[in-house]
């Protein structure tokens, strides 16, 4: 395996609260060529503004945010796989002039790139990548390349390429009537090439000089002539690394436009507490010999009424103090069984372990066969079947040989030798929380925010069935009540503008576009900028499990704060199937702009058939094929990849029968997704998460109801692929 570079090694090595961004650090010796030390403007490893063939860490997440007169680029970065690296840029495009009179003259693009790395530097041979830029954009920036990359000596590396599009000076204006969002296909590698190029060299540890050729002549940005371009296609850069934390970079575009950059990295595998801050496990208990205890081997103790009642006790309290919840238990002269339900471990894995080991510490020495079987709001999801003399023997080995010797089964929903623990049920929980939500990609306001606080309390009066909702509370912030868009042939050309809450509500022909389509996402505004308290959800969930494969799931109530209705749901996933099928259907009606509990018109029966496949390395794949909110059919791809230690990120899209027009500007839903376990960052054990989903302005198609605690991600966190992902931690 070859050593990583400084960079890599700083991240695995960082301590640092999350709060202290995980930075971009670089070494005087270069050792594993496929690591970039500088993302370049665009958010990509690169020199100044043109691309490399390097590569980030695997799974490293991180942002740049660069500055110069020419225009602003805010890029969110991926490297999906240790040769794919992705961005998703948000970009104010000065010299550009747009119909929306109060933001001047600038437009705001949103766009999204790829890089391909096809081979790796070895001995003489360079690193090659092809890129596709802005490849499904407005065309912006929009270009393709094929670069290589090599090693001169430890400090200097060098890249050449040749590109197309943008990064050849060709600016690829698209129709007028273009709405944009789709893959260029008929573009790429099109029109005359031109050739680009860098050198790096690494000053000291921290500094790091560029230097570069480029062919892009900036013709959006001064095609109004509002802006001139660069006087010159050499640019030159300095990028210092602020400890291991971040970067900062100062540049120059031609010698006659200037630019500053920040940068971050955050990389999964390198938590700030990477041991994690929770106590030690209770070590294993081995059984006295059969002579210190004659009567604890012979099961006899098995006859005495009280016995399983004080082990329970015993039992459920240990457990409790493990973050556990002992729901019931079955016991019997060689074999125990309990049912637990993990609320503190974010890796499955690490609540069945200690379980185990609290095992040992209760039972009787007679017992051997140890049953551990996970449940989630009353469903048995698995069992994983454990020999005690297994788990005494191998504890302190490595985790595979327990995972080796443990054998992972469907769970028996109801099993009639199980005894319920007394006093869990009615369960009360509630929880006070500042909120913050954020809406982006909206050309008049960029971006949106509201502050406040949440009361969130759920009521479980009995396995399956809970009782949940939330209240919040405005603080403060710039999201203010507003209708849709007015649309620019009906406002005089000018786009930007909004209809009014008021002229909204007193207008019911507004409710649906022009092109006819029902406003089921694109007036969310109108549920925006309440300064009283507002209810998002108020529901009542029954979950059940017909078969050991198969759950369901029932919600009546609020669902979410645009719709209330019914939502039922059916799931059949094994234990030990990457596998699994599903089928949704909702009947919602749309909830009223300002009165909590109230309704209006419109209501719609929406539902999908759902497949789900878990890959290797962390790849899950979803399709969803139905019907949406505003009664348009289609289907939703989405694919997801997740690390051992939670670390979560996603892409979707969703194509329906609307046609371009009728959907509007980027012709089809697409979005990334980002989830990232609070325990990363700071190390005390929960399964809290943050999270986030970035896509496009809300639009009409595509659209579905967001219904808490759908039933994949409840059941597959104890199943085979997602609990042997984690099954590094079972012995911490």
């Amino acid at each position: 395996m070859r050593a990583h570079s400084m960079l890599t090694r700083r991240l695995l090595a960082s301590t640092v609260p999350v709060a202290l961004l995980l930075g971009l650090g670089t070494s005087p010796a270069r050792t594993d060529p496929l690591i970039g030390d500088v993302l370049n403007s665009y958010g990509l490893p690169g020199g100044v503004e043109t691309p490399t063939a390097e590569m980030l860490p695997d799974g490293t997440l991180g942002g740049t945010l660069s500055y110069n007169g020419l225009g602003r680029r805010h890029n969110v970065i991926f490297q999906l796989h240790p040769r794919i690296t992705t961005a998703l840029r948000y970009s104010r495009v000065e010299g550009m002039k747009d119909h929306i009179e109060d933001l001047g003259n600038h437009i705001w693009d949103r766009s999204f790139d790829i890089r391909f790395q096809v081979l790796d530097e070895a001995g003489w041979r360079p690193a090659v990548a092809v890129g596709l830029q802005d490849f499904m954009g407005t065309g912006v920036y929009s270009g393709e390349y094929i670069v290589a990359s090599k090693t001169i000596t430890p400090r200097l590396r060098a890249s050449l390429g040749i590109g197309w599009g943008r990064l050849a000076g060709e600016y690829r204006r698209p129709d007028s009537d273009d709405e944009g969002g789709k893959p260029n296909v008929d573009e790429w590698f099109s029109g005359s090439p031109k050739p680009f190029g860098s050198i790096a060299w690494q000053a000291t540890d921290k500094l790091s000089l560029v230097a570069e050729y480029s062919s892009d002549e900036y013709v959006p940005e001064s095609r109004d002539g509002l802006e001139e371009a660069p006087g010159s296609q050499f640019n030159l850069g300095a990028y210092y690394t602020f400890n291991p934390q971040y970067q900062l970079g100062l540049y120059t575009l031609g010698g006659d436009v200037f630019g500053a950059q920040f940068s971050f990295a955050l990389n999964p595998r390198n938590a700030p507490f990477p041991s994690g801050l929770e106590k030690a496990p209770a070590p294993v208990r081995p059984r006295p010999a059969p002579a210190a205890d004659p009567e604890g081997w012979s099961g006899a103790w098995s006859a005495d009424p009280t016995a399983q009642p004080a082990i329970q006790t015993v039992l459920k309290d240990a457990l409790a103090d493990e973050g556990q919840m002992l729901e019931s238990m079955s016991l019997s002269a060689n074999r125990a069984e309990v049912r637990i339900r993990n609320t503190r471990y974010i890796q499955h894995s690490e609540a069945v372990g200690r379980t185990a080991r609290l095992m040992t510490r209760a039972l009787p020495p007679s017992v051997e066969t140890l049953v551990i079987t996970s449940n989630a709001e009353g469903m048995a999801t698995s069992s994983v079947v454990l020999k005690r003399s297994d788990v005494e023997r191998l504890e302190n080995t490595e985790a595979g040989r327990i995972a080796t010797a443990a054998e992972l089964v469907d769970a028996t929903p109801r099993p009639g030798d199980l005894v319920r623990t007394p006093g869990l049920f009615p369960r009360f929980r509630w929880n006070l929380a500042p909120y913050l939500d954020i809406g982006l990609f909206d050309p008049e306001d960029p971006l949106r925010y509201e502050v406040g606080a949440e009361v969130k309390a759920s009521y479980e009066l009995m396995p399956g069935l809970i009782l949940s909702g939330s209240l919040r509370q405005r603080a403060f912030g710039n999201m203010d009540q507003s209708g849709p868009a007015i649309p620019p042939e009906l406002n005089g050309g000018v786009r930007g503008d909004h209809y009014t809450a008021e002229e909204y509500e007193a207008d019911p022909s507004l409710e649906t576009s022009p092109e006819g389509v029902p406003r089921v996402r694109s007036d969310t505004r109108m549920y925006t900028g309440r300064t009283s308290p507002t209810i998002p959800e108020l529901t009542l969930a029954w979950y059940a499990q017909p078969t050991e494969q198969v759950y369901t799931r029932v919600t009546v109530g609020l669902l979410e704060r645009a719709y209330g209705g019914v939502s039922g749901e059916v799931l059949w996933k094994p234990a030990n199937s990457p596998l699994a099928f599903g089928a949704e259907v909702n009947r919602v009606k749309k909830r009223d702009f300002d009165d909590m509990f109230g309704f209006r018109d419109y209501e719609v029966t929406t539902g999908h058939l759902s497949a789900y496949y878990e890959f290797a390395n962390g790849f899950t794949a979803q399709l969803d094929v139905g019907k949406y909110l505003a009664g348009d059919k289609g289907a939703t791809v989405t694919l997801t990849r997740e690390f051992a230690n939670g670390w979560r990120v996603g892409a979707f899209a969703t194509k329906t029968d609307m046609s371009d027009e009728e959907f509007g500007n980027g012709s089809f839903d697409k979005g990334i997704t980002i989830s990232l376990p609070i325990t990363w960052a700071a190390g005390t054990p929960t399964r809290d998460r943050a999270g986030s989903t970035l896509r496009s302005l809300s639009r009409d198609g595509g659209a579905r109801v967001d219904v808490s605690g759908r039933l994949y991600d409840k059941v597959r966190d104890a199943q085979s692929v997602k609990l042997y992902q984690g099954w590094g931690r079972f012995w911490r």
